[in-house]
């Protein structure tokens, strides 16, 4: 499923939204910057190689719980899907991705 662009009137009732709103909290905002950054490393290490979870989590330095968060989120979306197992891991590897995506975050 890819993401439409907005419209401009889209737009410009977000931006009304956003002033009314006060913008985005600074915790919220270093909160989903965290996240799009750390999914985006998911899917750099998964493009180069199947990897399990426990490796990609020692690789990144983030806990394995998150880890398997990410990778269920982009096998949901069709962006991961198993590719075997290594011992009692279950390998996962990048799929061909809509290129209109542009890195979202889902």
């Amino acid at each position: 499923m890819a993401l439409q662009p907005l419209t401009s009137e889209q737009k410009k009732a977000l931006a009304q939204l956003r002033s009314i709103a006060g913008g985005a909290q600074p915790d919220a905002r270093r909160h989903h910057q965290t996240v799009v950054a750390r999914r985006k490393a998911v899917r750099a290490l998964l493009a180069r190689e199947p990897s399990t979870v426990p490796r990609i989590a020692a690789e990144l330095q983030i806990p394995a719980d998150e880890v398997l968060w990410h990778v269920t989120a982009m096998r949901k979306y069709g962006e991961a899907a198993e590719a075997g197992e290594d011992d009692d891991y279950i390998l996962y590897t990048l799929t061909a991705t809509d290129p209109t995506d542009q890195g979202q975050s889902h």
